[in-house]
């Protein structure tokens, strides 16, 4: 949505939530060769329920409904990593936030390439995790969810670390340099989920924009992406889901938002769109 070309190479169903899904990626300008729809399979859904009065939230995987458990996540397989293999040596950034077998051969194909590789790891109890970490480039991880009990000394010594702390900030270091940066300030607060994709989206494109630029990055581009990130996040928590920010004021304004600097004028706008507007 912010003009980048993204490949998803993800694993869905061939139902409505399926096709929900590949109309949204579709939508947002993704290129779509890569998202298998499986007949044999359902796609993967989790229900956020939002308080906007008291601007919390909480995640099921279970039906408000009818109470039945919504199909599981599943990993993409080597079928997958093969048809993809060719843009997996030209990426800039490979992302992922789960491991398997696959999805790890996928990272050290796109990390042999140079990618820059971001592991934003769910969970660290795979056994594929230990060999995710070891090609991560960057590793964010929180302290709301399994990062808390991942320790430094279990990370690969060569990667910069990303420890977000909620509301008190987020820390980045790499071999003996450590920063803290305070969070932003949010000019409304009705859902605060999405708030670290924000983060990780406005850190990946700051680099990405110099990588473009100058041929290549540098850490000092994390430390300075991270801080763009964390302002995006403060916006975004003005409305309700993941991506709200990008719904109501649409991802070309937020292109030009981010090019300008999320400067004052950006806070202004920002809080002249209704909360759930569009979503």
């Amino acid at each position: 949505m912010l003009g980048h070309p993204v490949f998803p190479v993800v694993n869905l169903g061939d139902d409505d939530h399926g096709r929900f899904l590949f109309d949204e990626f579709e939508k947002a300008g993704c290129e779509t060769r890569f998202v298998s729809r499986a007949h044999t399979g359902s796609s993967p859904v989790i229900v956020e329920i939002v308080d906007t009065a008291n601007a919390t939230h909480r995640f099921t995987s279970t039906c408000p409904q009818t109470f039945v458990r919504f199909p599981k996540w599943r990993s993409i397989d080597r079928d997958h990593v093969c048809q993809a293999a060719d843009t997996l040596k030209s990426v800039s950034v490979f992302y992922a936030d789960r491991v398997s077998e696959s999805i790890v051969l996928a990272m050290e194909e796109a990390k042999r390439a140079g990618a820059l590789v971001f592991f934003e790891p769910a969970s660290a109890d795979d056994e594929m995790f230990d060999r995710a970490v070891r090609c991560a480039t960057v590793i964010k991880l929180s302290d709301e969810t399994s990062g808390k009990s991942i320790a430094d000394c279990n990370l690969n010594p060569e990667s910069i670390v990303i420890r977000t702390h909620g509301a008190l900030g987020l820390t980045v270091s790499n071999r003996s340099v450590r920063r803290h940066f305070p969070s932003s300030f949010a000019p409304r607060v009705v859902d605060t989920c999405g708030s670290g994709d924000m983060v990780t989206t406005g850190l990946l494109d700051l680099i990405l924009k110099r990588w473009y630029r100058e041929g290549s990055w540098k850490v000092d581009d994390v430390f300075d992406g991270v801080e763009v990130g964390q302002r995006l996040a403060a916006l975004n928590c003005g409305f309700t889901g993941a991506r709200g920010l990008f719904l109501a004021a649409g991802g070309s304004h937020v292109r030009e938002m981010l090019d300008r600097g999320l400067d004052e004028a950006s806070t202004s706008y920002v809080t002249t769109l209704g909360s759930c507007n569009r979503y």
